[in-house]
């Protein structure tokens, strides 16, 4: 191992990054770190920085056969360019760091006026010109597309064929470039040269050479495997694929078969990452969608909640393991991989429309039928109070695995299609209604059905809906709500200050407000309504003198009714408390100036005055309509009462 300075890294050497490698990962904070590690450097005081360990090997013949179909020239297992030859090597460990110094260089040589410190730069780490055209230092084996994006978009070679497909890593990519442009920008001319001695000069390197041989045979992918565990660790689906590769790769069959099936498994990897960074403003994580997608294809119904809680383990220790077991299912082999990753590049589709349901309207990618209350209800599902029920998600992936109709061509939607996306909606309405009975107003454990939800999954994607529909209906209807008792529901809501601080309030009133044939924003990209109350807090001494029948009860039950879910509505428009006269007329002012009002702001206009009577019987009518919308048990008048004002 020797310690190096980042010119030497590349002299005679031609760098690609190799396909059980993650993409580029590096986010906005180890951008900065980075600058600020470089703004520190003082090369007038001859200072260095010492920026890590890079661990490379060199090209085997495959990699060799790769680059050949860049345009390389090979002589003797080196790479012949204008007459100098050049070693290729695999970036084991260290890519991250090494692209990123290298997005940082182009950015300063595109910001140089010295055209021949320019041109030099561009010739040593970026592009060597011969009779056959332009040969490129460094980049992706070409089978990945981060290769084509990296050079064009981001090295700024604009002659260089475009890549039509962006995933998370090209994504990242793009920040990482506009950082750093932003930055040179803000540099004076004078110091970019300097900034460039910085680099190339002053970091330093420390160089580990793995290249196999017979004395020392390794595998390299598994090498990069464990090395990733410290720093900057791979996601679990990053190392799920450099684990597939490599079982791949030691399956007793022709290099041909094996090389079919890691395009395969790249492909698949590929349109996995493409739709979960689809969205730039909010990329879908990784992780969360590999749990997802174990828990469709991998988990069976006999599991518990420790497999559940250590589905990792689960994943590279027997699905994926590394030693042949005589009872285990060898998921790598042609036909079983060819099913699973068919299925995964399905999922991720899916699960892209989970978390993103109105973007579909206009991604012409996204060939299969919905619904607008299907989306809808996907939206409230992603967004429900305090993340409530999250998991159920996942129970929502086999669902749409299994039952959301592909399109075929400008082929009208047949009646069994049409009845595949109603019972698609009845099972989003059951779900809601389960998170709703369960959480918001019984205030269970957020875990509560996760494990018999899990089990759900695989059974309902294994044996399909015709036999399964009305099961999962009735479980979710039934079965898991079993448990609902208005009696809990009384005790939850009315802990703290009742309505006023319940986690459902909002969602409450939100609801009540669609029932009413109000418009609500479900994304809430548009400034969102605010809870307001009629009869005033206790604070306010002054305000509540308005309201005199209602002093007149006990001060203990002042409060109760204060925070009753009558004496609340939602408004776009602000409300100090005043008296109910004053609401009123702010009610009627903004409906003639034609300012935006909510239905359960509108409802307050029919109240003559503001008293106890006003407030039990529009929350009675409130909670009525929210019953009978979610379909709950019937409430006795007694507890209703309890419920809405729990008077002593």
């Amino acid at each position: 191992m020797n310690i190096v300075a980042f010119a030497e890294v590349f002299k005679g050497k031609i760098f690609r990054i190799p396909d059980y490698q993650r993409g580029y990962s590096w986010t906005q904070k180890e951008l900065s770190e980075l600058w600020y590690d470089l703004y520190n450097t003082h090369q007038q005081r001859n200072a260095f920085h010492f920026t890590g360990i890079l661990t490379f090997s060199a090209f085997s013949r495959a990699d060799l056969e790769n680059v050949r179909k860049e345009g390389f020239v090979i002589r003797e297992d080196k790479l012949l360019i204008d007459k100098e030859y050049y070693q290729g090597y695999n970036i084991v460990d260290g890519q991250q760091r090494l692209t990123t110094l290298l997005i940082l260089l182009a950015e300063l040589v595109a910001a140089l006026e010295d055209e021949q410190l320019s041109a030099d730069l561009t010739n040593t780490y970026f592009k060597k010109n011969d009779k056959t055209g332009n040969k490129y230092v460094f980049g992706y084996h070409i089978d990945v597309p981060s290769h084509n994006y990296l050079i064009r978009e981001i090295f700024n070679e604009r002659d260089y064929e475009r890549e039509e497909t962006e995933t998370l890593y090209t994504h990242n990519l793009t920040i990482a470039k506009n950082y750093f442009a932003e930055q040179v920008k803000k540099l004076p001319v004078m110091e970019r040269s300097l900034w460039v001695e910085k680099i190339t000069k002053h970091l330093l390197f420390s160089i580990l050479d793995l290249t196999e041989n017979k004395d020392r045979p390794l595998d390299v992918s598994m090498v990069f495997e464990t090395l990733n565990f410290r720093g900057k660790q791979l996601s679990s689906l990053e190392r799920l694929k450099n684990r597939v590769l490599y079982i791949v790769s030691k399956q007793l069959t022709t290099p041909a078969t094996i090389q079919r099936s890691r395009k395969k498994v790249n492909q698949a990897w590929l349109e996995v990452y493409k739709w979960l960074g689809r969205n730039p403003m909010q990329a879908m994580d990784d992780d969360a969608f590999l749990k997802a997608f174990w828990l469709l294809y991998f988990s069976n119904t006999s599991m518990v909640s420790n497999d559940f809680k250590s589905y990792q383990k689960q994943l590279f220790t027997v699905d994926f393991q590394l030693e042949d077991s005589y009872n285990s299912t060898n998921h790598a082999e042609a036909d079983a991989l060819d099913k699973w990753l068919k299925s995964m590049r399905k999922a991720v589709v899916m699960w892209y429309f989970i978390n993103n349901p109105y973007a579909v309207n206009t991604d012409e990618d996204f060939h299969y039928h919905f619904t607008k209350p299907i989306q809808d209800a996907l939206c409230r599902l992603n967004n429900f109070p305090r993340g409530y029920g999250k998991y159920m998600l996942n129970l929502v992936l086999a669902i749409l695995m299994r039952d959301l109709p592909e399109k075929e061509g400008d082929t009208p939607l047949e009646n069994q299609d049409l009845q595949r996306l109603s019972a698609i909606e009845r099972l989003l309405f059951a779900i809601e209604r389960h998170n709703v009975m369960c959480f918001l107003l019984q205030g269970n454990n957020s875990n509560l059905n996760q494990e018999d939800t899990f089990r759900d999954i695989n059974f309902y994607y294994q044996r399909g809906r015709a036999y399964t529909n009305e099961y999962l209906i009735n479980v979710l209807m039934e079965q898991r709500v079993e448990h609902f008792r208005w009696k809990e529901v009384i005790n939850h809501i009315h802990k703290g200050q009742r309505f006023r601080t319940w986690a459902g309030l909002d969602y409450f009133l939100k609801t009540i407000e669609e029932i009413k044939g109000g418009v609500v924003d479900k994304e809430m990209r548009k400034v969102d309504p605010k809870v307001y109350l009629v009869y005033p807090e206790d604070n306010y001494y002054k305000e509540r003198s308005y309201y005199v029948e209602i002093n007149k009860i006990l001060k203990v039950n002042r409060d109760r009714y204060s925070y009753s879910i009558g004496n609340m509505f939602l408004a776009y428009n602000r409300y100090e408390p005043t008296s109910f006269d004053r609401i009123q007329e702010k009610v009627h002012n903004a409906i003639r100036h034609k300012y935006r009002t909510t239905k359960t702001e509108e409802g307050l206009l029919v109240y003559n005055i503001w008293n106890k009577e006003a407030i039990e019987e529009r929350g009675r009518e409130m909670m009525e309509q929210f019953i009978q919308y979610w379909e709950l048990p019937p409430i006795q008048d007694t507890e209703m009462r309890r419920l809405l004002i729990f008077e002593v």
